[in-house]
């Protein structure tokens, strides 16, 4: 049997939570988008200081990374957490084509890729799902609902987030509760059952009367 990716078989060692595994892919993700940021904003002005062929070829290298895995930026990380495992395996999946690989070899963001990848699998490691399973009909269906509620959520919030309004406050919270509640009982239904199953697959067959 493989050995699971270093990410998944570390989350049954730290036990770390939602929370914790969010904040940390969060970061990375805002790293990979500064990083670009960074080597874009090192070669602008080039209508002042004209840039030489070497300068051109990495922003635009950074460019094409960009709008190829980035373009609408990283407000994805604000969406509930089954939303943003969806966009997370998007952005792998373009940083997998042959010319965002090649673009992201040149610039020397490989490692930086690979971390991505790993936080990518044990998001979705701890939210139960895996891209295994995303050629499921019922999953589409409900990362479809994921994507409209969270849409829904982020232009509430945008068009009103008053912290001192107290209503409001209780609101959100009662529409984002049951929510992650819900999210939370399948990903444990779904951790009973493959518990149930490996123990089925570990006990003895019974031998057959003679």
């Amino acid at each position: 049997m493989d050995n699971p990716p270093p990410a998944i078989g570390a989350l049954g060692g730290t036990d770390a939570s939602m929370v914790a595994i969010d904040r940390g892919a969060d970061r990375c993700i805002g790293a990979f988008n500064g990083q670009l940021d960074a080597i874009e904003r090192a070669f602008d002005h080039d209508g002042i200081l004209p840039l030489t062929e070497d300068e051109a070829a990495r922003r635009g290298d950074a460019l094409l990374v960009r709008s190829e895995v980035l373009s609408a930026g990283i407000d994805f990380v604000r969406l509930v957490h089954s939303q943003q495992w969806v966009r997370m395996s998007a952005m792998i999946k373009a940083l997998a084509r042959k010319d965002v690989k090649a673009a992201v070899e040149r610039l020397g963001l490989s490692p930086e890729v690979g971390r991505l990848r790993r936080w990518t699998e044990l998001y979705g490691q701890k939210l139960g799902v895996t891209e295994a399973k995303s050629a499921d009909p019922a999953l589409k269906a409900v990362e479809a609902w994921h994507e409209a509620y969270g849409t829904l959520m982020v232009q509430v919030h945008a068009e009103y987030d008053y912290d001192r309004d107290e209503t409001h406050a209780l609101l959100c919270d009662r529409l984002l509760s049951p929510y992650e509640d819900a999210a939370e009982e399948a990903r444990r239904a779904e951790q009973r059952s493959r518990a149930a199953s490996a123990r089925k697959k570990a006990e003895p067959n019974e031998p057959e009367p003679i």
